[in-house]
């Protein structure tokens, strides 16, 4: 959500809730009342609140001026939105922290096991990914100009650096991902540079 608000532009305040300390702050009772899925990110503009990455870029691109996160066209928009869910709903829910939680506590398995588990659903994740952007990306996903993909795929590059997947085989995303970095908006939102930012 960091980088689809740098891209666009948008001032805004950034609150940080930590996923560990405390048990995890997004359990708080707090929390719960804005969000009672107890999830992150969470948006909060004005009177309405939102959960949920692809819901918070819809509502970002439809009010805020500024680059669009998705194509206008709309089949194109449509393609944006189905690549992005190829990370959003196919890769990102593996490594949720919630899901390592309950297999550790269900299964019992050791460290090594759950970082195999998630370095598979990641691999397996990017391959299709790889192949699309492959004969679409330019500079970033969908050509030259950046979207909302790019805003999904470069946090999941950098969970691909935290479980140690190797991006040798995927070429396409470690170009879109240098070309990223090269940004502000990207460099601003950098999991290191965040007060929550936990090594």
């Amino acid at each position: 959500m960091r980088i689809a608000l740098n891209i666009k532009g948008i001032d805004f305040e950034y609150r940080a809730i930590n996923l560990i300390k405390e048990g995890g702050q997004q359990h708080s009772a707090e929390y719960k009342k804005l969000n009672p899925k107890e999830e992150v990110p969470f948006l909060i503009d004005g009177k309405y609140g939102l959960g949920q990455s692809m819901a918070i870029m819809l509502y970002l691109d439809e009010k805020f001026p500024g680059p669009n996160l998705f194509p206008k066209d709309s089949y194109k928009k449509a393609f944006c939105i189905q690549q992005c869910e190829i990370i959003n709903s196919g890769i990102q829910p593996f490594h949720n922290l919630k899901v390592l939680k309950q297999l550790k506590q269900r299964f019992d398995i050791s460290e090594d096991d759950k970082n195999s588990w998630v370095k598979f659903w990641i691999e397996e994740g990017l391959k299709p990914l790889e192949i699309t952007l492959k004969g679409i990306s330019k500079k970033y996903s969908l050509g030259d100009e950046l979207s909302a993909l790019d805003a999904f795929l470069i946090p999941q590059v950098f969970t691909c650096i935290r479980y140690n997947v190797s991006l040798e085989s995927f070429p396409t995303i470690q170009k879109i991902f240098d070309n990223c970095q090269k940004l502000p908006s990207f460099q601003k939102a950098e999991p290191s540079k965040q007060p929550d930012f936990v090594a």
